[in-house]
């Protein structure tokens, strides 16, 4: 059986207003309780964030992707590549 696992999801560049997320905090993130081996993908998809492939995924500082199963006291930051020059 698998087992509640926390796991912190911090949104950037203007994402987490999207989400309409009231009194979001970009230092301390969104604390969550999912069961263990969740995919980041159903994360996403339960916080309603539209355009999913179009923003950049990274776990403990290291890329990821949508299909990654997350696991206990994980750090998922989400923000939206920018280019420029």
């Amino acid at each position: 059986m698998k087992q509640d696992i926390t796991v912190t999801v911090k949104f950037f560049s203007g994402i987490h207003r999207e989400l309409s997320l009231e009194g979001y905090d970009p230092g301390l993130g969104l604390s969550l309780s999912v069961k263990e081996g969740t995919r980041l993908k159903s994360v996403l998809k339960g916080l309603k964030l539209q355009k999913l492939s179009s923003n950049a995924y990274f776990r403990n500082g290291e890329r990821i992707g949508l299909w990654t199963k997350l696991r206990p006291n994980d750090e998922i930051s989400c923000l939206r590549p920018s280019g420029g020059g």
